[in-house]
């Protein structure tokens, strides 16, 4: 099911206007504050994606995110191995989870992921910021990239706050 049948509007708008008020063309020109933003609405976008997909009977491995990136999108000349093998390997070179954001934007890791996802699997809509939220596979990514974030935390040393549950943790519940 690459499309989401009857995928909420309202969830949709809300994905809509954040890269609308926060779209940036130039990455390399990201303003501090950025990559923490990005990190965290996504976050709590699909965690509220989770919770309304697990209403609706569909199979919900359909949007768990990634385990690592597919072969054929790391074998593309935009991916970036070295940016890949920093952030798997080396989580605590971050300072902040702003740097983290900031550098899956600047590597240009996220884009390209997206862009060769679109392109290697005919999902066209995960190149548009109004429409890759109605697909399975840009849960696929973020909870991948979610998965990231998890870990730079870990290495960190900040503990998930309480009661508020990680995307991982949300796949969980509605998979019984």
């Amino acid at each position: 099911m690459p499309f989401i049948p009857n995928f909420p509007q309202s969830l949709l708008e809300e994905h809509m206007r954040w890269h609308h008020a926060n779209h940036y063309d130039d990455f390399s020109q990201l303003p501090p504050g950025y990559g923490q933003s990005f990190l965290n609405f996504h976050r709590q976008f699909i965690n509220k994606v989770y919770q309304w997909y697990g209403t609706t009977g569909y199979d919900p491995r359909a949007i768990a995110g990634w385990q690592s990136v597919p072969e054929a999108i790391r074998n593309t000349a935009c991916y970036n191995r070295a940016a890949e093998a920093r952030v798997l390997n080396n989580p605590q070179s971050f300072a902040s989870a702003d740097q983290l954001g900031i550098f899956l934007e600047a590597s240009n890791l996220h884009g390209c992921i997206h862009q060769e996802s679109a392109r290697l699997f005919g999902e066209p809509a995960l190149n548009d910021f109004d429409e890759a939220p109605r697909t399975t596979m840009f849960y696929n990514i973020h909870g991948m990239i979610d998965q990231w974030y998890r870990n730079w935390e870990r290495a960190a040393g900040i503990a998930r706050a309480a009661g508020k549950p990680s995307s991982g943790a949300a796949r969980k519940r509605n998979r019984r």
